[in-house]
């Protein structure tokens, strides 16, 4: 039996959903199953529990071997990710996929793969079987540039950058994979889509898939962060997210991998396939 957080999540979400079509016992643990209507949509076993409070942990890991560990970004996720692992080990759980990121590390010059890089030792040191999923950057996450696409020109701080945007949907092929079936333990992988890509090539192929001209123009960090800020964006995640950028200025997303074809058995989606799936979401 496996045990998923984090399942409301945009890339949760699909992990659900294409674990619940394998027919695989799974339940999905959630602070509040009242709110979690999307779960309920797919008929999967719900539980209560709180990475927050370790107390409510363990009704949650009864009768499970595996876990799915997802969480959003958050200033804590180190504690509360690692609450769960040690709540893992004291229930004899058997192996852990960890949804991590590229580039995860420790010492990352970055928030957000500084944190995962913590919780991924903490897993490792907890002696317990492991398999880390890094994606890089999420397709989805090109959704909320619906406002800049419809203006005609997308605004980022990435220079001339390149990284392999992924779909969610890869990612989740690989996810299920890894918790389906054996051989993944030890594994950690970078999960990328099929092409190395600017933003100067997100917006020639939003120019395609729309029919209108889209341009990108790069700005300087602290506008960026002003934008994001100004949007009701928290001073954190505003400058985890221009780290963030830092890094694939430095080159550190400039990587693809063959993982969604190896081991999510799928060919990954490229950006213009996604793009004109939400065509729609910016016209």
């Amino acid at each position: 039996m496996i045990l998923v957080t984090g399942g409301t999540g945009t890339a949760g979400g699909e992990i659900v959903s294409q674990l619940a079509a394998t027919g695989t016992p799974f339940r999905a643990m959630v602070r509040d199953p009242a709110k979690a209507l999307s779960l309920r949509l797919t008929g999967v076993e719900i539980v209560p529990g709180d990475l927050s409070k370790p107390e409510t942990l363990a009704s949650a890991l009864k009768g499970i071997d595996q876990v799915m560990l997802l969480s959003g970004p958050n200033p804590k996720q180190v504690e509360l990710e690692g609450n769960l692992v040690d709540a893992a080990k004291k229930a004899g759980i058997r192996h852990i996929v960890k949804f991590s990121a590229m580039t995860a590390d420790p010492k990352a010059p970055s928030m957000f793969p500084s944190w995962h890089g913590q919780i991924e030792q903490h897993i490792r040191e907890s002696g317990l079987a492991w398999t880390f999923l890094r994606p890089t950057f999420f397709m989805q996450n090109l959704l909320g540039l619906a406002g800049m696409i419809k203006g005609g020109t997308i605004y980022q701080p990435a220079a001339d950058s390149k990284a392999g945007f992924v779909d969610t949907e890869d990612i989740a092929a690989v996810a299920v994979e890894a918790l389906t079936e054996p051989g993944h333990e030890g594994y950690a992988y970078d999960i990328t889509g099929p092409e190395l890509l600017s933003y100067h090539d997100v917006a020639r192929t939003f120019s395609e898939v729309l029919g209108k001209p889209v341009a990108y123009q790069d700005i300087p960090p602290v506008a960026a962060k002003q934008a994001m800020i100004g949007m009701g964006m928290p001073d954190w995640t505003a400058d985890g997210i221009n780290q963030l950028m830092d890094q694939m200025r430095a080159g550190m997303y400039a990587k693809l991998t063959t993982v969604v074809a190896d081991v999510g058995k799928k060919e990954p989606v490229s950006l213009k396939m996604f793009l004109a799936e939400h065509a729609e979401r910016f016209r």
